[in-house]
Parts: structure tokens; C-alpha cells; sequence
């Protein structure tokens, strides 16, 4: 597969539609998909074959990227979305969506201010179900303290950006996904959560704007070194933790790592790149050999400036 031999000014952009078949509980952030995808590989494929996939990621040098996953048609609200908005009321509204429309999203990449809001918004819904444990011995339900809820997130299709080196590396992604879609996604899969299927994968180009001196990323990140400072953006700390065999190993708590938010804005020196971030290393102490994915996919934009 390609990964060198073509230049990161070549890559493709592509969006993967998902078609959710049950509630999930786990959020579809990039770095989470992508060790997933890992797994896959892992329970699958020869070990070689994950110490192969890996190597060009380690090395700075990813043959593709991917994005969280969005609602259809909608993408992460832009932290300079209300910059240059001068009604108040209309600075609120904005700052409390989490997702834009494309349009509204191109027209924020563009510098140019949001007049009004678009009235239609995802339809994404947050439920709280009850369950019952299973007394494993018995292999009947207690008959006190068995109730337990989860926290399941509704929604019918999901679009995750694709950028690629080359074809084979869009297929090889997409087999993958597709593979996954037999396992199931995130928290509680064993029980029937995080169900998906691929739907289609389509080319997809974000509008070219003239002279970007900035991007916004569509994925949690960790900046590297020499990567962009000045910017309009928002941290956390996540607390992961090992999955699948590795949750029995002791201890599958990772190390707390802080992370740029997706949404974010920074301005650069001259047109942007198609990445930014890099690879985390050493962050589980009960697994050496595991990393953290944290590619920032920077889509380009027009860094605002006070007008």
C-alpha cells in the first residue's frame, strides 16, 4: 500500500455513511473508531499485519485520517462560528449548538458571519434506559439492587470523513469498517448496543475558500510539535481505557491525556496542512505496546480576524 509515494496534497477526501441499527453508548470520536479498527485487524489478521498498519502512523506519516462521527448532513459547530456576530441573542443561540448544517459550516470557513441560524437540527436524542443484572450463578435476575440505566444516544445515520493516500488505503479502511459492523461499536455490544452497517462511501470535497490561513479539525487531536498555537479552541482530559482483552489485564485504565477539542480553529503560516497531531505513545502502563490515535482532520479555513 501506498503511503510515501504520494504527497499529503494529493489525498482524498471521501464520507463514509452509517446506518445505525440500535442506541450507542460509546460517542464515535476518531481515535476510538480507529482502535477499533486496530481490533479488527488484531482478531482477524497475522500480528505482522497490525505492527504494519501501524508503522506509518508512529512514523508521522499516516495514509489516512479520519474524522469523528457526525449526524447526516450536519458537522461540529466551528469554535469561530459566533466571532465577528454582533447581536448577543444570536452569539447565545449559536454557542449552544453542537452541530451545524454543511452550509452554515462552509459559510463559517469562509469568515463570513451566520445572520441566522438554519431552524432544522439534527435529529440526535439522548435516552436513559433501565436494565437488569444477571446473577451468573443462578442465571436468574436479583431480586434486589439488579437495576442498573444506561445512557444511549439515538440517531439513524452517522457520516464519518475518509481522507486517503491512495484507493488501496480507502479500501483497505473500508473493509475494515465493514468487518467492524459484525462485531459492533463501543459499550455493551455484547447485549445488542452499538449495532451499524455501512451504507456508502462517496467522494467528497470540502468547497475550496480562497487563501485559508487556518483549519478547523473534524477530530479530537494531541499538537505535536510545531504545530499551530494561536487559535480559538477548547481542551479536555480524556480517561480511556484498554478494550476488549486487554479490559482483564488488571489495570485497563490508560493515562489521562489532554485533548483539543473537534470544533476547534487554529491559524497557520500560509495554507494549511491535511493533518495535524500524532501519535501517542506509552499511555497505558498495563500495555507498552499500545497507542493513542490523535491526527487532528483539518479541513481549511479563513482564520478570523476582529473586524
Amino acid at each position: 500500500m501506498e503511503t510515501l509515494g504520494k504527497t499529503f496534497s494529493q489525498m482524498k477526501t471521501y464520507r463514509i455513511k452509517l446506518s445505525l441499527n440500535s442506541g450507542f453508548l460509546t460517542p464515535f470520536h476518531a481515535d476510538t473508531l480507529f482502535g477499533h479498527l486496530c481490533w479488527v485487524i488484531a482478531y482477524l489478521e497475522e500480528e505482522k499485519e497490525l505492527e504494519k498498519f501501524l508503522k506509518p502512523f508512529k512514523e508521522g506519516n499516516p495514509p489516512f485520517l479520519i474524522s469523528d462521527g457526525f449526524p447526516e448532513n450536519f458537522l461540529p459547530r466551528p469554535f469561530s462560528a459566533e466571532f465577528n456576530v454582533e447581536d448577543p441573542e444570536l452569539r447565545k443561540e449559536i454557542k449552544k449548538r453542537n452541530f451545524v448544517s454543511l452550509a452554515e459550516f462552509n459559510h463559517i470557513r469562509e469568515d463570513k458571519s451566520l445572520e441566522e441560524l438554519e431552524t432544522i437540527e439534527p435529529s440526535i436524542y439522548e435516552v436513559t434506559t433501565t436494565h437488569n443484572s444477571i446473577n451468573r450463578l443462578t442465571y436468574t435476575t436479583f431480586t434486589e439492587g439488579g437495576l442498573y440505566d444506561l445512557e444511549e444516544i439515538i440517531v439513524s445515520y452517522v457520516s464519518i470523513y475518509l481522507k486517503v493516500v491512495s484507493e488501496s488505503w480507502k479500501e483497505r479502511v473500508t473493509e475494515l469498517i465493514e468487518k467492524l459492523s459484525n462485531f459492533g461499536y463501543g459499550r455493551k455490544k455484547s447485549i445488542g448496543k452499538g449495532q451499524f452497517c455501512l451504507k456508502e462511501v462517496e467522494e467528497f470535497e470540502f468547497p475550496e475558500v480562497k487563501n485559508p490561513n487556518g483549519f478547523v479539525t473534524l477530530s479530537n487531536f494531541c499538537p505535536s510539535k510545531n504545530n499551530p498555537t494561536e487559535g480559538l479552541y477548547k481542551v479536555f482530559v480524556k480517561y480511556g481505557k484498554l478494550g476488549e482483552v486487554f479490559t482483564y489485564c488488571g489495570n485497563p485504565f490508560k493515562r489521562p491525556l489532554v485533548m483539543i477539542k473537534t470544533g476547534s480553529v487554529f491559524k497557520t503560516e500560509g495554507k494549511p496542512k491535511h493533518f495535524y497531531g500524532r501519535i501517542v505513545e506509552n499511555i497505558a502502563p498495563a500495555a507498552p505496546n499500545v497507542i493513542q490515535y490523535a491526527y487532528a482532520f483539518a479541513v481549511p479555513i479563513i482564520y478570523p480576524e476582529k473586524k
